[in-house]
């Protein structure tokens, strides 16, 4: 992915975000190229100035095309159940992130002890799965 794919990727988001928000129709403009693979992904909403979170909601696996995944992640971060709904009066005080997920791979070791030694924090995420729940590092 090249910078300007993020740059669009950002103002996608942001795109949808304040046509949700206002209740208007959409944009249904195709994205093209890398936005047509299937990628997880996440949409974070901060205020600004303090920058404080406002909403993170994602899609982690790689079951949609980007476009969609990013579509359906930017609507579900401006009703984030740990937040209030996000209302048309903020929108000129959020930053809206985007981060594009690479495709998980299952971390196979021999002990569960060399985890640690596998795991680079600020680099990798983490699903977890126990049973039938799921949880993301």
């Amino acid at each position: 992915m090249q910078l300007e794919d993020g740059e669009k990727a950002v103002r996608f988001a942001r795109s949808i975000i304040e046509s949700y928000v206002k209740q208007e129709a959409l944009p249904n403009e195709d994205l093209g190229g890398v936005f047509r693979d299937k990628q997880g992904v996440f949409v974070t909403i901060h205020t600004y100035p303090s920058h404080m979170l406002r909403g993170c909601i994602g899609i982690p696996e790689p079951i949609m095309p980007l476009q969609d995944a990013l579509k359906e992640a930017a609507i579900s971060a401006t009703h984030d159940p740990r937040f209030p709904p996000l209302s048309e009066k903020e929108l000129d005080n959020i930053i809206i992130e985007v981060t594009i997920l690479t495709p998980p791979k299952l971390l196979k070791v021999s002990h569960p002890r060399e985890y640690p030694s596998k795991i680079k924090v600020g680099r990798d995420g983490l699903i977890v799965r126990k049973g039938g729940y799921s949880g993301l590092l």
